[in-house]
C-alpha cells in the first residue's frame, strides 16, 4: 500500500514496509536518489517528477532502502562514545568508556574499560584529553617508524617532515614535498594498521600514485595490507569522534 501525506514544509512520503518515514526534496536535478541515513531516509527529485512515480521508484528499491539503512543503524549504535558508560573501540576491542573526577587529565586502559580523567570531567572534555592522549602516542610512534621505513627504502632524503591533523577524509597523506601528514585517530586502530598506514605514505615517496608498481611496492613491506584495507573499511566508523 502506497500512500502519502504533507508537512507545511515538506512532503513526507509513506511506503508500508519502511520503518521511517521519506523526505521528498525537489529541485532542478535531472534523475532521483534516495539517500539513507541511520535516522532519516531522503529521496531527491526533478521538479517534473510526479509523486505517484516517487512513491513507485521508492516502492522498487525498498528492499535496498531497508538493508541500508540497517547498517547505518548498525554502525550508529557501534560509533565511538565518550560519555560515562558509553564505548571505544581501542585496538580491535570494544572498551567501556568510564569518566573519573581528577585534578589532571589521564587514560588509562583496565581490562574492559577505558578511564579517562580529567577535572570536572564530561563527555566533552573526555574528548580533550583523549585527544591529547592519542596525539601524545602518534608523536612517540609515529615518527621513528616513518623514518626506519624510509631509509630502509632509500628514500629518507625524502622525508621532510612527520605532521598530525584529523580529518573526515583520510587516514594519511604524503606531498611531493616529503611532507607526510597523519590523522592522529589511527592510533586507536590495531598495530598492524598503524604499521600498513606508515607503509602506506612512506611508499608514495617512490611513487606519488597509486599504480600497480606504488602497490607492489606496499606489498613488499606490508604482504598482508590488503587485509588491514578492509580492517579500515569495516570498522573504521568505529574510531572518529
Amino acid at each position: 500500500m502506497l500512500f502519502r501525506k504533507r508537512h507545511p514544509a515538506q512532503e513526507i512520503l509513506s511506503i508500508e514496509g519502511l520503518p521511517l518515514p521519506c523526505q521528498l526534496l525537489r529541485s532542478k536535478r535531472k534523475s532521483l536518489a534516495v539517500h539513507v541515513r541511520h535516522d532519516a531516509v531522503e529521496v531527491r527529485a526533478p521538479l517534473h517528477i510526479s509523486t505517484a512515480d516517487v512513491l513507485v521508484f521508492l516502492d522498487k528499491h525498498q528492499r535496498w532502502v531497508k538493508r541500508k539503512l540497517a547498517e547505518k543503524q548498525q554502525r550508529a549504535a557501534e560509533s565511538l562514545s565518550l560519555k560515562d558508560g558509553g564505548q571505544v573501540y581501542y585496538k580491535a576491542r570494544a572498551l567501556r568508556v568510564r569518566l573519573e573526577n581528577a585534578s589532571r587529565g589521564g587514560v588509562e586502559i583496565d581490562g574492559d574499560q577505558m578511564i579517562i580523567r580529567g577535572p570536572a570531567i564530561s563527555a566533552s572534555k573526555a574528548e580533550a584529553v583523549l585527544k591529547q592522549w592519542l596525539l601524545q602516542q602518534a608523536r612517540s610512534w609515529l615518527p621513528p617508524r616513518t623514518r626506519a621505513l624510509a631509509e630502509y627504502l632509500e628514500v629518507g632524503h625524502k622525508l621532510k617532515d612527520v605532521v598530525y591533523r584529523k580529518t573526515r577524509s583520510k587516514w594519511g597523506h604524503c606531498t611531493a614535498g616529503g611532507r607526510i601528514q597523519y590523522n592522529w585517530l589511527i592510533m586507536l586502530a590495531p598495530d598492524g594498521v598503524i604499521d600498513y598506514m606508515i607503509s602506506h605514505e612512506v611508499c608514495h615517496l617512490l611513487h606519488m600514485n597509486h599504480s600497480p608498481a606504488y602497490w607492489q611496492s606496499v606489498a613488499k613491506v606490508c604482504p598482508d595490507y590488503q587485509r588491514y584495507v578492509g580492517w579500515l573499511k569495516q570498522h573504521e566508523h568505529r574510531l572518529w569522534f
